[in-house]
């Protein structure tokens, strides 16, 4: 008799997009650098700055047209 092995497999979990890996790290290094103990040069404090102002106005972005996808005026 042949025993059939049955395959235990993980449950399936919410698989990010590569373009939402990057977008979260580039978040994360943002929020590095401004929180940095130590003394950085202004410019890339500012630039840091500047990517984390961006990255949250593209998430609100995003957010406002999953949820208001249907509704155009």
């Amino acid at each position: 008799m042949k025993q059939e092995s049955k395959k235990i497999e993980l449950p399936a979990l919410d698989k990010r997009t590569v373009y939402e890996r990057i977008k979260e790290t580039l978040a994360v290094a943002s929020q590095l650098v401004i929180t940095a103990p130590i003394k950085l040069p202004p410019r890339v404090v500012m630039v840091a700055r500047y990517l984390a102002l961006a990255l949250g106005v593209l998430e609100a972005v995003e957010n406002g047209t999953k949820k208001g996808g249907d509704d155009e005026d």
